[in-house]
This record gives C-alpha cells, structure tokens and sequence, in this order.
C-alpha cells in the first residue's frame, strides 16, 4: 500500500470556510431575524381567532422585515419576509371579506 506524504501540517481548512462562501467579517455575517416566525404565527393565530389587531400587528411587522432585510445576510432558517407579508395579507382579507361581502342593509346597525 503507498501513503503519500501529508505536507499540509496546518489546520482543516473544512473550519475555515464560511457556509456561504462569503468573507468572514461584521459585514457578511448573519444577521439575526426576529421577526421571521412570530410574525407567521401571529397571522396564522389571528385568522383562528378572529382578532384583527394581532393582524394587523403582524402585517406591520412583515413589513418592517421586508423592509429592512438583508438577503446576503439572511439567517438559514429565516421566514423568506414576502412569505411573511403573504400570510399577514391572507389574514387582513379573511377578516375583512366576510364583512365586505355581506348585503348593504345587513351591515347597517339594527334599531
């Protein structure tokens, strides 16, 4: 059997090697999503429950994250943020539609 030498006495370069082939610094490192998930399942909640104000909290939400999100930086596990804004949009028109659809003289207050 013929070994060949090994010359290369540093470390694995395997722990080197960023995941995304980027540089390692302040700059490309990735960035913290904190809205990503809270904001899916507080749409998702929502629409269950039937309560617009956490809605509407989650499409502001989904908004400030698509707003400032950085894909370079993006975490691996991150929400995609128009996923995000999808699912907070689906929820604003399920609690409105039922009301928008219904007959004028069903909306009015009864007397």
């Amino acid at each position: 059997m013929v070994v060949a030498p090994v010359l290369d006495k540093s470390d694995p370069k395997i722990d080197k090697i960023y995941p995304y082939h980027l540089p390692f610094s302040d700059d490309w490192s990735e960035k913290k999503e904190l809205f990503g998930s809270t904001t899916m399942m507080m749409a998702g909640g929502g629409m269950f429950m039937r309560n617009p104000m956490i809605i509407w909290t989650a499409a502001v939400l989904g908004v400030q994250s698509y707003v400032t999100q950085e894909p370079l930086r993006a975490p691996k596990d991150a929400n995609s943020p128009l996923a995000t804004l999808g699912m907070a949009l689906s929820g604003v028109i399920a609690t409105t539609m039922p009301k928008i659809m219904l007959a004028p003289e069903a909306q009015a207050p009864k007397v």
